[in-house]
């Protein structure tokens, strides 16, 4: 009898980890939350957002739009940047020249052309 509690025991405490082995998803978007992004914001009055439904797609979306908000040449530009199983896309306002630096900046940082797709318009009518 002893021998069966202790299988009792051992298998309540298995199920819950079983439980746990199950796949969630979770997307996050971060709309000016980063303190990066603020900066960015304030000081070259432009918007940007990322976001993912996975961990690593929300890291990659960060890397590219920590990216963007470094380059001062997107200065006003308003990017979206969403990553989904490793690939990023990115859209939004923007002029000719900065939609261009945005695709080369989502380009580099998601790791080549077959990796980042999107655009950023210029057409705000």
């Amino acid at each position: 009898m002893k021998k069966l509690h202790t299988l009792a025991i051992a298998a309540a405490l298995c199920a819950p980890a079983a439980a746990l082995a199950q796949t969630y998803y979770v997307e996050r978007i971060t709309v000016y939350e980063h303190p990066r992004y603020q900066a960015f914001v304030a000081r070259e009055g432009g918007a940007l957002q990322s976001g993912g439904p996975t961990l690593d797609d929300i890291l990659l979306a960060d890397s590219v739009a920590m990216a963007m908000a470094q380059d001062k040449r997107l200065n006003g530009a308003a990017v979206t940047v969403s990553a989904n199983n490793g690939r990023v896309s990115i859209s939004g306002f923007a002029d000719h020249q900065q939609n261009y630096i945005a695709q080369q900046i989502a380009r580099r940082v998601a790791g080549g052309w077959s990796k980042a797709s999107g655009e950023l318009s210029s057409d705000l009518g």
